[in-house]
């Protein structure tokens, strides 16, 4: 059963015409279904990963996330065989912000809009971005974001970015946090091809910010969101949080 996303309107075409490529309208679909561009990677991603780890991969907790939103989705990130994890084993339908930088390709702007994958302007502060990501959870929508904003250059934790306390009391939206570690040994900066190694992928708990934490500071928040990630962690991933 597929809830339908009525996503407010926002200014799709201005980005569109400056990123070729990207999608108008955006997103692709607005009924909670996965375009086909998002089934196809996901599948692809699904049996590469599987047949690459093999047992070594574990995907723990997909019970206990939610088909229906609004819900913040928020990891640590390690690697860039993260967001191909996400695309393969989280259930049903889900939006991410990912790097601006990733869209200079035309064909990788068009496979990442139809996997629901909006940009983000690391270098400013993206209005349109953070517009986006509020009419995504609006419209009851599951959005994933990493907290520390990019990734970590080694494991241990580092501060988790405020952004993510301003969308989670902004948008009142359930937090799940999800915590991923092993990946950085897989694929190690500057590698192209990943190592077989164990790697995990973990569901939490979801849980909703108390009345009083929602009327809090964004660095409140985003800290507790994380303080919940690095608890689910090995010790040495902890970092800050530990």
């Amino acid at each position: 059963m597929y809830a339908r996303i009525a996503l407010p309107p926002y200014d799709a075409p201005a980005v569109s015409a400056r990123l070729r490529g990207f999608p108008d309208p955006f997103p692709v679909r607005d009924d909670g279904r996965r375009p086909w561009r998002y089934r196809i990677v996901s599948l692809l991603s699904r049996t590469v990963l599987r047949a690459w780890f093999g047992r070594g991969l574990r995907i723990v907790g997909t019970q206990r996330v939610p088909r229906d939103g609004p819900v913040l989705m928020v990891s640590n990130h390690l690697s860039n065989v993260d967001p191909f994890l996400f695309g393969a084993y989280a259930p049903g339908t889900m939006f991410c912000m990912a790097k601006r930088e990733l869209y200079a390709n035309p064909v990788i702007a068009w496979v990442l809009g139809g996997c629901n994958c909006f940009p983000v302007d690391r270098g400013a502060a993206d209005r349109w971005a953070l517009r986006t990501s509020l009419n995504v959870l609006a419209g009851r929508g599951r959005l994933l974001i990493f907290v520390e904003g990019t990734r970590a250059a080694s494991p241990g934790m580092k501060r988790a970015e405020t952004g993510i306390g301003f969308l989670a009391r902004r948008s009142g939206a359930s937090i799940l946090p999800v915590g991923v570690w092993g990946t950085e040994r897989a694929l190690r900066r500057g590698r192209l091809l990943p190592r077989r190694v164990p790697i995990t992928l973990e569901f939490g708990e979801p849980f909703e910010l108390p009345a009083v934490q929602s009327r809090g500071d964004d660095r409140a928040v985003a800290d507790e969101v994380a303080s919940r990630i690095a608890a689910m962690l090995p010790p040495e991933y902890r970092g800050v949080y530990g």
